[in-house]
């Protein structure tokens, strides 16, 4: 590992997995709650709930998104039940640090998803880019990398919270050279 110098300190950073667990298992059921309860309201009354052809004779286009609303927000309440099972045993902090001369990008056990962490030498880092990926009619993916001269590219996630274009600026403004490409699919 290398060793973080106290030179000048452009960021020091961390962040609690603990904190991020939390405020996700607040907010998403939440948003789940309110989903269903959406979809409740927009179910007139007399509509029938039961799964038989004749009951589908009773919907009309509120019931219909009603129900989407309903299963969605049952859907995204079984999901945090399962980040909650994956997240139960994580700790950690996320822990950024920039200096003149190094940059610290260390990652935690966490259930968000899969990162990569990294300890370099500014002279290692080749460059950062930020690549955006244009999908023919669907939503376009905006990525950040940073490739190294020595080893493979690491791609930047945004898992703690921590603005990804913040950071980059820091890190450019250091003299790392920036480019933004674009691909198209």
């Amino acid at each position: 590992m290398t060793e973080i110098t106290d030179d000048n300190v452009h960021f020091d950073i961390r962040q609690s997995v603990r904190g991020r667990n939390i405020a996700r298992l607040i907010i998403a059921p939440l948003i789940s709650f309110g989903l269903i309860g959406f979809g409740t309201w927009l179910l007139p009354e007399g509509t029938v709930l039961e799964l038989h052809i004749e009951a589908v004779e009773t919907w009309n286009v509120w019931s219909f998104l009603g129900f989407i609303c309903i299963g969605g927000g049952i859907y995204c309440l079984l999901k945090e039940a399962v980040f909650a099972a994956r997240a139960y045993s994580t700790t950690g902090e996320w822990h950024f640090r920039l200096t003149d001369r190094d940059l610290l990008w260390h990652v935690p056990n966490h259930a968000h998803g899969k990162e990569e962490g990294f300890e370099a030498p500014l002279e290692e880092i080749k460059q950062i880019e930020f690549r955006t990926i244009q999908k023919h009619e669907d939503i376009d993916k905006r990525e950040y990398w940073i490739h190294f001269h020595s080893r493979d590219s690491v791609k930047l996630q945004s898992y703690s919270g921590i603005s990804l274009s913040w950071l980059v600026e820091k890190i450019s403004a250091t003299g790392v050279p920036y480019e933004e490409t674009s691909e198209n699919f």
